[in-house]
């Protein structure tokens, strides 16, 4: 399977590991460190480390996120034939519909 990133995911870890490393020294090592496991435990099980997404209408491309464990993030990525992309990095709270468009964007 070919893994792919999509060009802004880098700078979504970074930003969010920015914000946590201002609120408590190495926080943004451990959150960097999360972003690290989750995507290694992807890529080696695509379909069993995340929950499924139907958007409307539906996409060729199988929309799946992972939860981080000790964060209120998660891992956006698809899965399209042999391609695995990696998406983008969310808050929790945040709309993954809204976000689902980048990963068609690549």
């Amino acid at each position: 399977m070919r893994v792919e990133f999509h060009p802004a995911f880098a700078g979504d870890v970074l930003r969010f590991a920015a914000q946590y490393e201002a609120v408590a020294t190495r926080l943004g090592g451990r959150f960097r460190r999360e972003i690290d496991e989750a995507i290694a435990e992807i890529k080696a099980a695509p379909t069993a480390a995340g929950h499924l997404l139907l958007p409307r209408p539906i996409s060729p491309v199988e929309f799946r996120r992972r939860n981080l464990r000790a964060f209120p993030h998660f891992v956006l990525y698809g899965l399209i034939d042999d391609r695995l992309i990696f998406g983008s990095v969310i808050a929790s709270r945040s709309d993954p519909l809204l976000w689902l468009a980048r990963i068609g964007k690549q």
